[in-house]
């Protein structure tokens, strides 16, 4: 792909609600590109089995369905990382790897990123034990005992994802109905990670207290900020660094859009993802077809 490539909408971020985005604006006839640093799907590569879209089948499948839509739809899929946006319609896109694209709309579709403890000692156990992904490593540690940090968000899931495999399963974060049958819940938050040769235990502070739960692994869902460092100071953000849109996901910057878990209020479902895109594809193509 060439530098200084020129399109209607660049899609950046290729999960579910950027590849409908893109898919709904190519289909309307307009030039649309999807940018990922990886491959299409976002999230949902790493999830089981889902139940909230029609057709079902697990993240994967859906992500391979979702990708499959938009490239026979027209759109561009394009690999990089995205670290700058400028100008003020159009905008010029520009990678890590030094290419730069043009769009006279701009989706932003990032997501957010991993999650982290707030640990010192959290880098010593990357890889040891520290984890972000239940399909990935969650085998691994078939029948230990494992710790999610976190009830919000996609850890539910990957909690009933861990418990097909671990010996012991516990959620520790505020509480949550939407947890599994049989898995333990601890209101409180990790607070030290131990284990001589990989991680071994997590310590606790609950209620006023700390106790040390054995632990193979901790899958981190917490302390995750929305993905989206590149984007200008000027654009309107909530108080975690959400972008802030209207009902048809319009940002405070003229022909921006946002979508899915980095914009403000998004509920972290791949239903409402999908939705999202599909308003934002409908709001872009009136904005531009009218232009």
């Amino acid at each position: 792909m060439s530098n200084a490539s020129s399109f209607d909408v660049i899609v950046v971020g290729a999960g579910p609600a950027g590849l409908t985005a893109a898919t709904g604006a190519a289909r309307a006839g307009l030039k649309a590109l999807c940018l990922d640093k990886l491959a299409p799907g976002g999230a949902l590569i790493n999830l089981a089995e889902l139940h909230e879209v029609e057709g079902h089948g697990d993240g994967p499948q859906i992500a391979s369905q979702l990708t499959d839509e938009a490239t026979e739809a027209g759109v561009e899929l394009g690999f990089g990382e995205v670290v700058k946006l400028t100008g003020a319609g159009p905008w010029t896109v520009e990678t890590a790897e030094g290419e730069q694209h043009i769009g006279r709309a701009v989706v932003i579709a990032t997501g957010l990123s991993k999650g982290t403890l707030g640990l010192a000692e959290e880098a010593e156990y990357d890889g040891r034990g520290l984890s972000h992904c239940a399909s990935c490593d969650g085998p691994l540690y078939a029948g230990r005992p494992v710790v999610v940090a976190g009830t919000e968000g996609w850890a539910p899931r990957e909690a009933a994802e861990l418990q097909v495999v671990a010996g012991d399963v516990t959620v520790i974060g505020k509480p949550a109905a939407s947890l599994p049958e049989g898995v333990h819940h601890l209101d409180g938050r990790i607070v030290a990670l131990e284990g001589a040769d990989g991680l071994q235990s997590v310590v606790v502070e609950t209620g006023g207290a700390r106790k040390s739960i054995p632990a193979s692994a901790v899958f981190v869902y917490v302390g995750q900020s929305p993905a989206a460092e590149f984007l200008p100071e000027t654009l309107a953000r909530d108080a975690a660094g959400h972008i802030v849109v209207d009902e048809g996901g319009r940002t405070s910057a003229a022909a921006v859009f946002a979508v899915g878990d980095v914009r403000a209020g998004a509920r972290h479902h791949l239903a409402d993802a999908i939705a999202d895109g599909q308003r934002a594809g409908q709001a872009i193509v009136t904005a531009l077809k009218n232009n």
